[in-house]
C-alpha cells in the first residue's frame, strides 16, 4: 500500500527536480548572453537598439527562447516578444524586475499567463560593465525549455505510477525481495534524478528488477540523454562564434587564463598570436557584407588547416583572430605566425565573379619574457599587431627589446 504513495513522492520530486533544471539552464544562457551585451558596453560603446535587435532576432533562432532587454529606467532597448507580452513585462507590477536592477541578484520569476493561459516563466538577469555597474537588465522566457523538459519527463513520471499501482498487487510473501530489491531500485532513481537535478547530466540509472522499473529506468536515461543533448548546444551556443565555428572572445579568455596557469606550473613557454585582417572594412564597403562574412569563413578554415591540434584559434570579434600555442617558444611561435601570414596571403576567394585577397598583420608575444599575466600579454601583443600595422601590413612582428626577430 505504501508504493502508489512512494510513486507519488517520486513523481513530485522529478517534476521539482526538472523546473530546477531549467531554472539553471536558464540562467546560465541568460547570464552568457548579457555578459556580451555588458563587455560591449565596458568597450565604449553604447547600448545600440537596431544592433542589438538584430543580435536578438539571431539568437531567438536558436535557442528557440524570447528575450528581452531593458535599460536603468525599465525602458525597452530590444525584444522579441510579443508586444502585449513585452508591455507587461516592463509594467514589472511586483517590482522584482526593478529589485534585479537594484541589487543586482538573478531571479527566475511567473509572471501573469501568456495567450495559452501559461504562466510565462523569466530568468532575469542584471546587465554589468567590466566594472560590475549596473546598465540594465535581461529578461529570458524559459517557459518552452520548462514545457519540453516536462513533457520529456513525463513516461518517466507516468511510469512511476504505474509501476506504484503495480506494486499493490505483489503479494506478502514478496515483501522481504521487494524490501531488497524493488524499493533499493526506487530509491536509486531518486538518487540519481536528485544527481542530474544538481548539474551531474553523467548520472544514469541502473536497476536490478525487471518489467515497470526497468522500462522506467529506461525512459530516466532517455530524458538525461535529452538533457545532455540541449545542455551541449547551449553551451556551443555560448561559446562558438556561429560565422566561423571558432570559440568566441569568451572562450578564449577563459583558455588563455586556463594555459597561463599551466605553463606556470609545468614551467614551460605559451605563444600567443593576435591577427587582424588588413583593410576588412574597404573589403566590406567594396564587394559587401557577405563577401566580408565569406573572408572570415576563410580565415577560420585556414586556421584550422595549418595549426596543430594542441594549438587553440578564436575570434574575439570583428577581423580579429587569436591563437593560443601552448609549450611553444619564441622562435617557434614566430615561425607559426609567418606560416599563417603566408597562407593567408595565398588565399583567395571568388565572389561574384570578382577575386578578394587576404592579406593581415600579426603580433606575437610569449610567457614568460613577454609578460607574467594575461592582461600583459595580449596589451603586447596588440602593441606589437599595430606596430605592424604601422610597417606596412602584411607582416608578423614581436615587441620590441633584445628577442630574436624574423
Amino acid at each position: 500500500m505504501l508504493l502508489p504513495l512512494i510513486g507519488l513522492v517520486a513523481e513530485r520530486h522529478q517534476r521539482t527536480a526538472v523546473t530546477r533544471d531549467a531554472e539553471i539552464q536558464a540562467r546560465r544562457l541568460a547570464g552568457v548572453i548579457s555578459h556580451e551585451i555588458g563587455t560591449e558596453v565596458g568597450e565604449g560603446r553604447a547600448l545600440d537598439r537596431p544592433r542589438l535587435q538584430q543580435q536578438l532576432d539571431e539568437l531567438r533562432r536558436h535557442i528557440g527562447g524570447d528575450v528581452e532587454i531593458l535599460d536603468l529606467r525599465r525602458d525597452v532597448v530590444a525584444y522579441t516578444m510579443p508586444g502585449e507580452v513585452a508591455r507587461r513585462l516592463v509594467a514589472d507590477q511586483e517590482g522584482r524586475i526593478a529589485a534585479t536592477l537594484r541589487d543586482g541578484e538573478v531571479r527566475t520569476i511567473d509572471v501573469g499567463a501568456d495567450v495559452a493561459g501559461e504562466a510565462v516563466k523569466l530568468a532575469v538577469v542584471p546587465i554589468r560593465a567590466p566594472d560590475q555597474s549596473i546598465v540594465g537588465a535581461l529578461l529570458l522566457d524559459y517557459t518552452d525549455l520548462h514545457r519540453q523538459l516536462l513533457t520529456a519527463s513525463e513516461p518517466i513520471r507516468r511510469s512511476t505510477l504505474v509501476a506504484g499501482v503495480a506494486g499493490m498487487a505483489v503479494s506478502v510473501c514478496l515483501a522481504y525481495l521487494l524490501s531488497r530489491g524493488l524499493i533499493r531500485d526506487i530509491r536509486h532513481l531518486t538518487d540519481t534524478a536528485e544527481q542530474l537535478a544538481g548539474g551531474d547530466y553523467a548520472a544514469r540509472a541502473t536497476v536490478t528488477s525487471r518489467g515497470e522499473l526497468r522500462q522506467l529506468a529506461a525512459a530516466f536515461n532517455q530524458m538525461a540523454d535529452r538533457i545532455a543533448e540541449r545542455r551541449a548546444e547551449l553551451t556551443d551556443l555560448a561559446t562558438l562564434d556561429a560565422l566561423t565555428g571558432l570559440p568566441n572572445r569568451r572562450f578564449m579568455r577563459t583558455s588563455l587564463t586556463r594555459e597561463l596557469q599551466r605553463a606556470r606550473r609545468d614551467r614551460t613557454p605559451l605563444g600567443l598570436i593576435i591577427i587582424d585582417l588588413d583593410r576588412f572594412k574597404a573589403v566590406n564597403d567594396e564587394y559587401g557584407h557577405l563577401a566580408g562574412d565569406e573572408v572570415l569563413r576563410r580565415v577560420g578554415e585556414v586556421l584550422r588547416r595549418e595549426l596543430r591540434s594542441s594549438d587553440v584559434a578564436g575570434r574575439p570579434g570583428g577581423e580579429e583572430f587569436a591563437v593560443l600555442l601552448p609549450d611553444t617558444g619564441r622562435a617557434a611561435a614566430m615561425g607559426i605566425a609567418e606560416r599563417l601570414r603566408a597562407a593567408l596571403a595565398k588565399e583567395t576567394i571568388i565572389h561574384r565573379d570578382r577575386t578578394v585577397t587576404i592579406t593581415a598583420s600579426l603580433g606575437v608575444v610569449c610567457f614568460p619574457e613577454d609578460g607574467q599575466d594575461a592582461e600583459l600579454l595580449v596589451q603586447r601583443a596588440d602593441d606589437a599587431l599595430y606596430a605592424a600595422k604601422r610597417a606596412g601590413r602584411d607582416q608578423v612582428q614581436a615587441p620590441p627589446g633584445d628577442r630574436p626577430g624574423l
